[in-house]
């Protein structure tokens, strides 16, 4: 099997021979032990914490939980995720989207409610930021005030928790949530189900029953 891994602006080959069912991880474990200097992230091995995705054969996934049964190509070319700053290899800098989301967080305030509707924001709550989200979003790279799908699916857990009496929703504007085109890429992407984009649509409705975003006049879901 030849792998063909990007490193800083150009692609490295090796050629190794191992099992098509193992997992991408267990791939990229393979070729440090040929070549000590590849750098990529990994933690829990089970799909849980999020830091191992990458690009594989152009798909964005969990190396973890992938395993290169998954592709029929000889080739598998592994790459970092997109929309991110590149550190080494396919080590991507989290700090910056971190960042993003501590700007716009949405303190907790107790409320009187006693009973805690978790289904409301399960989704949300699935989230284990591995950021496959913004590395598909069309939106990011092109646009600087938009938050991205990360930030406001981590936040909907947030202002849509009935314990939580903070219903900041102009924090929302501030990150450009209307700009979001609704093409769901990241819904299509999201390894967890968070499904993104429909959390951006429903605080999107809240925003605009609130008057603090005007309804689209225009075509903007692309028939969706």
């Amino acid at each position: 099997m030849i792998v063909s891994i990007k490193r800083y602006d150009t692609f490295q080959s090796y050629e190794i021979d191992v099992p098509r069912d193992i997992t991408v991880l267990e791939l990229l474990h393979k070729i440090k032990e040929i070549d000590p200097t590849l750098s990529y992230r990994h933690m829990c091995r089970a799909g849980i914490c999020g830091t191992c995705a990458l690009k594989v054969n152009g798909k964005n996934v969990l190396a973890c939980k992938t395993r290169l049964n998954k592709f029929e190509d000889d080739t598998i070319v592994l790459e970092p995720l997109d929309n991110a700053v590149v550190v080494k290899d396919l080590v991507v800098e989290h700090q910056f989207w971190f960042d993003m989301y501590k700007n716009l967080k949405v303190d907790f305030k107790n409320s009187d409610y006693q009973y805690f509707d978790f289904k409301s924001i399960e989704n949300s709550k699935n989230c284990i930021a591995c950021f496959i989200c913004n590395s598909v979003c069309p939106v990011m790279p092109i646009d600087k005030k938009f938050s991205g799908p990360f930030v406001f699916a981590r936040i909907y857990g947030f202002l849509e928790d009935n314990r939580n009496a903070n219903k900041d929703y102009v924090k929302l504007v501030d990150g450009a949530i209307n700009h979001c085109t609704h093409c769901k890429n990241c819904n299509y992407a999201c390894p967890s189900f968070v499904m993104p984009e429909t959390l951006i649509k429903k605080l999107e409705d809240i925003l605009i029953s609130k008057g603090l975003i005007q309804a689209p006049q225009n075509d903007l879901f692309f028939g969706f």
